[in-house]
């Protein structure tokens, strides 16, 4: 896939997940109690893979600024909307969904580096 695609499609990633992280919540059905434990994880772990096949030469930077993102939407929560609160433990399941991305990719690397 075309390095360009790549980061248009991150970029766009990153977008969406802001506007969905600040819009009023929807009525969804609870599974287990850590169910937005589990979203802010699964977000971010999408979030990591995307940018580490579009800047595979920064894993660090990407990691950093995603975990830099995740308190900025925390901190938008708790000042900018009446409906949302910002919690520290969002921010826990972010940078956890980032270390597994991570792991991830490291893997497929190693993979490929196997293979090649």
């Amino acid at each position: 896939m075309p390095l360009t695609l790549l980061r248009s499609i991150f970029w766009a990633a990153l977008c969406v997940l802001f506007v969905l992280a600040m819009i009023p919540l929807a009525v969804v059905p609870t599974v287990v109690e850590f169910q937005d434990k589990l979203h802010h994880g699964a977000a971010f772990i999408v979030l990591t893979v995307l940018g580490g096949l579009a800047w595979r030469e920064r894993p660090g930077t990407i990691a950093v600024g995603l975990l830099g993102y995740g308190v900025l939407i925390e901190l938008c929560q708790a000042t900018l909307t009446v409906n949302r609160v910002g919690e520290a433990q969002d921010v826990l399941a972010d940078g956890l969904g980032i270390a597994l991305g991570w792991l991830l990719m490291r893997n497929r690397g190693t993979r490929s580096a196997a293979q090649g």
